[in-house]
């Protein structure tokens, strides 16, 4: 896992899955629970270079949670709160940059787009926010149940 001097590769597939750690207050059943998901660049390993397990290292207790990069929301938010809306949110769509660290080269980030161009540190609109983070725990599946 670790780096040794490669670069950065953003060749993701829509079948590649992407793993995060979580603790017991993240989890309801088996899959994460929406409040609980950052929108902020939320750190994960990418399954091209890692193995769900990495997660893990130096994480005792902790669970595993799985996303596919084909899930990851485009164009949100796909509705608007009802009412007038003078200025509707522009739409924004998430994708995951590899972000490769010393000890860990699968490490990657969920980042945020606006308009084709990545929004550092975004403060979303809250429809947006709430919609990112429902279907992401729709969509997560988890692998390995965390202890602590």
């Amino acid at each position: 896992m670790l780096q040794n001097g490669r670069a950065a590769d953003n060749n993701f597939h829509s079948f590649h899955c992407l793993y995060c750690r979580c603790v017991q207050e993240d989890v309801s059943e088996n899959r994460l629970l929406a409040a609980r998901i950052s929108y902020k660049d939320t750190s994960v390993n990418w399954s091209r270079y890692s193995k769900p397990w990495d997660v893990l290292f130096d994480y005792a207790g902790q669970g595993i949670a799985q996303f596919l990069v084909c899930g990851l929301p485009k164009e949100l938010p796909t509705e608007l709160p009802p009412g007038r809306q003078p200025n509707p949110p522009k739409p924004h769509s998430f994708f995951p940059g590899h972000v490769p660290l010393p000890h860990n080269y699968a490490h990657c980030e969920v980042w945020t787009f606006k308009e084709g161009v990545r929004v550092q540190s975004p403060k979303l609109p809250e429809a947006v926010k709430k919609e990112f983070r429902q279907i992401m725990s729709d969509r997560s599946v988890l692998l390995h149940r965390p202890m602590v």
